[in-house]
């Protein structure tokens, strides 16, 4: 089985890396290929092209900043669904809009290209360690074919529904972060006080 990754910032480095140690061979691709050194010094290839890594994957990650970014590389001519042929599997690592995800979902399959939104949770490090929360939206019966993928780059791995539920876990897991945080600030307030 070959893999294909695009996007090596921040987050995608970490996790195609450890994809690449686990032995898995990979073809790779970013806006600066500079990002691809490492993982090119790791034996992968470098693709000039997102539909080249389309063409030459049986399974796809995606790791990008954000869903216009996502949409792009999947429907744009020249993106991944004009190369990516039936019967591969795409999942989408970033943190996305379950509207997008459902709308380049019903494109997908028609083309008979499986999509999963798989966003993450943990940081840069926990990219690099494989140490990351993974929820991840899509078919169930696919997601145990290829769930072993996943676990080389998170140990909580969790299907949690449907496409597009992998990123309204991640949003709810982020806003529910972000109100604790907020609680446990203004709770410190009166102690700056106090002091």
């Amino acid at each position: 089985m070959k893999l294909g990754f695009i996007g090596l910032g921040t987050m995608g480095a970490g996790m195609a890396l450890n994809l690449r140690k686990a032995g898995h061979e990979m073809v790779v691709h970013d806006v600066r290929k500079a990002s691809a050194d490492p993982l090119i010094a790791a034996g992968a290839t470098w693709a000039d092209t997102v539909a080249e890594v389309g063409a030459k994957s049986d399974v796809v990650f995606t790791s990008v900043p954000g869903p216009k970014e996502m949409k792009q590389i999947g429907l744009d001519e020249g993106g991944l669904l004009d190369s990516m042929r039936p019967g591969t599997v795409w999942f989408d690592l970033s943190t996305n809009s379950p509207t997008v995800v459902r709308e380049v979902y019903q494109r997908c399959k028609e083309k008979g290209i499986t999509l999963f939104d798989a966003p993450v949770s943990g940081g840069p490090s926990g990219a690099r360690s494989g140490k990351l929360a993974i929820y991840v939206g899509g078919d169930a019966d696919a997601f145990e074919r290829y769930k072993s993928l996943l676990d080389t780059l998170g140990d909580q791995v969790m299907r949690v529904g449907d496409i597009g539920a992998g990123n309204s876990a991640k949003l709810v897991h982020n806003v529910a972060s972000m109100t604790v945080r907020m609680m446990i600030a203004e709770a410190l307030v009166p102690l700056g006080r106090i002091g």
